[in-house]
């Protein structure tokens, strides 16, 4: 009893610690107009876009281009004029543009590139998601919604279903592109910098397109359009049930126990210029992953400060002056929750933005369609286990279910990741994540509020996804994958309570261990709910059967 009250005591000291000089800007934030109207997750929003028809061929003909062209967009009703419209992504992008099926891109609107000041109500920039790999429709949106509810600064989402030209184009998601509205809203006017790191070899990557243009060799080019619903005019029709299967594949020298030191900070092609977050040395040069990805005008001495604050980073000690801790594991909770390792924690180095105010560091989260699961077939700890499963697909399900909170890198080296390896490398830092953990399993998954809000939004959202007119996925598939992420999220949710109270070990070789029983999803695909790397299963059977995919059995109970 004495041990316990003196790990309590010291635990919430720790949180006091935090509460009383955290580092923690969110709080400077401000309420912002749109936040009740078009970014209000309730309510499925209409969007038209108005673009002249040889600009809309343009942009058909040529996605890679990102040209940007004038475009008239109605929002509920509300017309804005002559704003900023261009196709979105990077690996994505060319997946699309690569197939003769689909033309159901990602999209951006910027609302102030020709109208000086011009903003939906505050809001600057708009990224519309195609929801591609995704057959819950779901994975962005929850993931998202994770964050804020673990207390992590993220993007603000609702369903929009766009029209082009005043032709059915399909559901999207909106998502409040991390730009000035974001840093507004969150960190107030006198907000800091802003960068979205990415590696030198991923930024090369969008290099294909209908006309030829090569991928990487490993790249694979199966992606298709649904046929839910009319089809507008200028779509190719594609096969029913057909997915964008997503593109890169893990190396074939992919680790899938990369929580030990390794060598060097790498990501996905070659060496990372800063991506990884690892000092390296004073130049800023060795650093241009980071800063030549730049949101905000940064100046030299600016940038200059992040590196001093990886310097920081790099030692360990007073990290307070260098991060803004809290939210960091705030992030982290959220983020290894729902098994992204499109991201930092995986092999990819990427899909996260580097804020920094004062010379002090925290993390923004971006692009969760790979999420809970679904990157390249990643297996996890049980991947060599057969004790728990017999069928490869649920053999997976049950190592995302139980991927082990303490060592959630994948195909990384815990060295190379130091903005995660500060927390469990510092005895405190680890019991306040585990203690944020505990708090967001309670609040979000054991009071019932997570059930009540994916019912809700399944609902409605269905009868969007039955007329979808560019959809990746059939209703069917649809209806199955929800089921399918539910269940998960919830058996994870059990896993993690198990890791906390210790009935289940939280490292990925103490589960490896013999007799740990793990909890069981073999009942689970991951592949139902979209994954990079596979199509959907009801295409397959589909294909065998001689079934018209657009047949739709019944949502589930």
């Amino acid at each position: 009893m004495k041990k316990t009250i003196a790990i309590v005591c010291s635990l919430t000291l720790v949180i006091a610690a935090f509460t009383g000089c955290s580092n923690a800007s969110t709080d400077q934030g401000k309420t912002m107009e749109y936040e009740d109207k078009l970014l209000n997750d309730s309510v499925v929003h209409e969007i038209n876009v108005d673009i002249g028809e040889e600009d809309w061929q343009d942009l058909l003909e040529n996605p890679l281009e990102k040209s940007k062209y004038k475009a008239d967009v109605t929002i509920d009703g509300e017309t804005f004029s002559e704003v900023s419209f261009a196709t979105k992504g990077n690996t994505s992008l060319s997946q699309i543009a690569s197939d003769d099926t689909t033309d159901r891109y990602s999209f951006k609107i910027n609302f102030d590139k020709y109208v000086d000041g011009q903003t939906y109500y505050g809001l600057d920039k708009l990224s519309l998601n195609n929801l591609m790999s995704d057959a819950t429709y779901m994975k962005d949106y929850f993931s998202y919604e994770m964050m804020r509810e673990a207390g992590a600064a993220a993007p603000l989402t609702s369903f929009v279903n766009i029209s082009i030209n005043g032709e059915p184009w399909g559901l999207y998601l909106a998502v409040e592109d991390v730009s000035d509205s974001f840093l507004s809203r969150n960190y107030g006017e006198d907000a800091g910098e802003l960068y979205k790191p990415e590696t030198e070899q991923l930024n090369n990557m969008g290099n294909m397109d209908k006309d030829g243009m090569k991928a990487p060799a490993d790249m694979a080019q199966s992606v298709s359009g649904g046929a839910m619903g009319e089809r507008p005019e200028g779509m190719p029709n594609g096969q029913s049930g057909s997915t964008t299967s997503g593109a890169m594949q893990a190396p074939p020298d992919w680790s899938k126990d990369g929580n030990k030191a390794g060598e060097g900070a790498e990501g996905f092609g070659g060496s990372s210029k800063g991506a990884s977050l690892a000092y390296t040395d004073d130049q800023l040069d060795s650093y241009s992953d980071i800063f030549d990805n730049g949101e905000t005008d940064a100046t030299e001495e600016d940038q200059q400060r992040v590196v001093t604050a990886l310097k920081q980073l790099s030692t360990g000690e007073d990290l307070e002056s260098a991060l803004d801790v809290e939210s960091i594991i705030k992030y982290f909770v959220a983020h290894n929750f729902v098994d992204n390792y499109d991201s930092y924690t995986g092999n990819m180095l990427h899909n996260y933005y580097l804020y920094e105010k004062d010379g002090v560091l925290s993390l923004i989260p971006w692009d969760y369609n790979l999420a809970f699961g679904a990157f390249g077939g990643m297996k996890g700890p049980g991947a060599q286990r057969t004790s728990n499963t017999t069928e490869a697909d649920g053999d997976q399900a049950t190592s995302m279910v139980n991927y082990a909170i303490d060592t959630p890198l994948s195909g990384a080296q815990e060295a190379d990741r130091p903005m995660w390896s500060f927390i469990v490398n510092n005895e405190q830092y680890k019991e306040l994540y585990h203690q944020y953990f505990d708090e967001f399993i309670t609040s979000y998954f054991e009071s019932g509020k997570f059930e009540e809000k994916i019912t809700s939004v399944y609902n409605m959202i269905r009868p969007y996804v039955e007329k979808d007119a560019t959809a990746f996925y059939t209703v069917d598939e649809f209806d199955k994958a929800y089921s399918t992420l539910k269940e998960f999220c919830l058996l994870r949710a059990s896993s993690i309570r198990a890791q906390l109270s210790g009935d289940l070990p939280s490292t990925t070789e103490a589960q490896q261990g013999e007799g740990v029983q793990l909890i069981d999803a073999s009942s689970l695909s991951i592949e139902d709910m979209g994954s990079q790397g596979g199509g959907p299963q009801q295409q397959r059977k589909n294909q065998e059967n001689g079934e018209n995919g657009n047949k739709t059995e019944g949502s589930p109970q």
